[in-house]
Formats: structure tokens, sequence, C-alpha cells
């Protein structure tokens, strides 16, 4: 990485740094550790910024929105790599995804079927690859009774055809959670393939593999449950599609910004950063309650006892704690905070219109040399 105070000199804080070489050994680390009867799919919600180093990797795109597709067009990236998903799809976003000759559309209500089938109907006729989400008792995807009868559907339509089954219930999950899963949607498609008479080879699975945020060793084991999920699927009958996105994006990425000011009332100290919960969402839940990897970069050598500080944003709301009893040597204003593991989520994610306050600028490196992918930009504007 390269020197962020230099950094912070020339584009001012707070910014987020990705590192694009090392995202690409994360992508390569993580496809060693998948069974053959695999492909990655990087879901984009993630980390938007990141689509564009990675088009040329041999992964899939999972894409939520007609924003998120747009995303995709700018950067280059070959319609045959993107999975169309999201839950708000209208007939307009569901034919340009089909004129554009996606890899896949994803069917997540019956009046999504209905929109492809006319698609297919009335648009230029072309191959097209779809899969139906499977409900997990939430708004998103259909139920059991809604599959079977989108599957009967798709029947009469002969340039759709049915990939498989995407299911998907959430992040950070644990082993015993993934492995339910696993044994649950691959019973499921078993017996929806007897049933329906139609054949399909793959899942499309999130596994929602756990990040560790909060371990302070400078060597972490962040593969070990994606090396437990080799086994589970490794000699499955299906080919999983394995779609993950904070798992992919989170150690390429850190955030920086400058302590603003520094006092106590009575015994609890404050420093105010330029930054705060409107940038800083990575870790969801746990916000304020445990400490992720922080470094404190001072502007000169402190020689004082280390003491305990609360690091709170520059939002007038008591919600904008990022950090309680953090441990710090004489802070001063000036200094800078790093938030390591922020290429997920954070970037995007924030309540970044609350208050007025700027839009962080995002810079990448890249070979060793520094490239800025957005400037700082006012957010007043568009609340006035």
């Amino acid at each position: 990485m390269p020197d962020v105070t230099s950094l912070a000199e020339t584009y001012g804080t707070p910014f987020y740094l990705f590192d694009f070489d090392a995202l690409r050994t994360r992508i390569a680390e993580i496809k060693k550790r998948l069974p053959q009867n695999t492909r990655l799919c990087y879901a984009i919600k993630a980390n938007a910024f990141l689509v564009a180093p990675l088009k040329d990797e041999d992964i899939l795109f999972e894409v939520c929105s007609p924003g998120e597709l747009s995303i995709c067009e700018k950067a280059g990236l070959s319609p045959e790599k993107i999975v169309f998903s999201g839950v708000l799809k209208t007939l307009s976003d569901v034919k340009r995804a089909y004129n554009l000759g996606v890899h896949t559309i994803t069917l997540e209500s019956p009046a999504h079927c209905d929109y492809l089938i006319e698609a297919a109907r009335t648009e230029p006729n072309h191959p097209q690859q779809v899969i139906i989400r499977l409900t997990s008792g939430n708004q998103f995807g259909m139920s059991e009774t809604d599959v079977y009868e989108c599957v009967e559907k798709l029947k009469s339509v002969p340039n759709i055809t049915l990939r498989g089954i995407h299911f998907f219930t959430g992040t950070q999950k644990k082993l015993k959670k993934i492995t339910e899963e696993v044994a649950f949607i691959q019973q499921f498609c078993d017996e929806l393939q007897k049933k329906t008479g139609i054949q399909f080879s793959d899942i499309e699975y999130g596994p929602g593999l756990g990040y560790d945020y909060f371990s302070q060793a400078d060597e972490r084991n962040n593969y070990a449950d994606l090396e437990a999920f080799y086994t589970l699927i490794k000699d499955s009958a299906y080919h999983f599609v394995v779609e993950l996105g904070r798992f992919v994006a989170s150690p390429c990425g850190i955030y920086v910004t400058q302590i603003a000011d520094v006092k106590k009332d009575g015994e609890n100290r404050y420093c105010i950063i330029d930054g705060g919960i409107n940038h800083i969402n990575y870790y969801g839940q746990m916000m304020g309650m445990r400490v992720p990897r922080v470094e404190h970069i001072p502007k000169a050598i402190a020689f004082s006892n280390t003491e305990n500080y609360t690091i709170a944003g520059s939002l007038c709301t008591t919600a904008d704690i990022v950090l309680r009893q953090f441990p710090l040597a004489s802070p001063a204003i000036g200094d800078l905070l790093a938030f390591k593991d922020i290429g997920a989520y954070s970037v995007t994610e924030g309540i970044y219109l609350f208050l007025s306050h700027p839009l962080p600028s995002v810079l990448a490196v890249q070979n060793g040399s520094v490239m800025q992918l957005r400037k700082q930009e006012e957010t007043y504007i568009l609340n006035s």
C-alpha cells in the first residue's frame, strides 16, 4: 500500500483506497479453494468500483439493479458474464437485459417470469438462460408453489433454458447453517426435476461466508469456512455457481479519516473524525461494540501513556459512534486513522446524504501507481 499520509496531503480526507492487485490475488486464492464443478460469481453490490479491474477474470458478476447494469456497461464488462438479479424488475428492465444478451436473468416472482416470456416473444429471438430464485422466507424469491408454476410456464418458450435454482439467505453465516442449506437446496432441485420432468444443471448459491473483521492478528485464516464449504459441494451432481460479495472484496480496501477534534467529558475521552457512520458500515450491528483493525498514524511521535477514546463521527446524532474504548497514545488534531478490511459495502452503503457532508474520494492502487476513481463530491447540491 502507498503511504497514506502523502495521499491525505494530496487528495484530502476522508478517502477510500482499494488495492486492485490484492483483489486479483484474493480472487485467485478463492478459486483455488473451489472444486471443479463450480464457478465464482462476484455480487457487485459489495463494491461496484471493483467491476472494471475484474472484468477480464473468468468469473460471473451478479447485478441487482438497472443502475448496476449501467455500471457494468460503462466498465466494458461482457454481457456474457452478467447474472441480472434483483427483486425489483420492470418489463423494460427485463427486456433491456434480454436484448443485451446477459448470461442469465434471475426470476424472483411470477411477474418476472411473465415479463421474460413477453420479452422472448416480442423482442429479437435468441437463446436465454434463466434461474429461478427460491425464497428463504423473506421478500426475495418465490415460494415453492410459484417456482413449480413458473417452470411449467417456461416449458412453452423454446428459446428459454432453465439453468437452475438460485438460493441465498444472508451473509456472515456459520458453517452449520451453510451445511443445512446445501443439503436442502440439492434435495429441492432433485424433487423439482423429478416432478416437472425438466432438466437443469446449476445451483446458484450464496453461502454468505463469514469474514473476520475483528481479529488483530496479521495473518488471519479467512479461508477455513471456504475450505469446509469445498467438502460440502465437491461431489455434488450439480454445478455450483458460488455467489460471494463481502468475502471477495473486504480485504482489498482501507478507509482513511482524519482526527478533527479531541476532547473529554469527565472520565470520557473523544476523538471526532471527519468521517463517521455515513462512510463506515462494514461491520453492521457490531459497529462500536467490537474493535476492528485500525491503525493510528500520528503527525508527531507520541510519548504519553495509552488511554481509551471513543471515536465519534461528524454527524449530529448520538448514533455516530464508530469505536468505543479504542486505545490511543496522545491523539491530536490532524492525526489519521486507517480502517482496514473496508473493501466491501462501506463505499456505497453508508447514509451519505445525511447532514450534507461531502462524499469521500475513491482511490485505487495498481502495480504501485495510485489513480483517483472519484473526487470528493458535495452532497448539499442533492439536498437543496
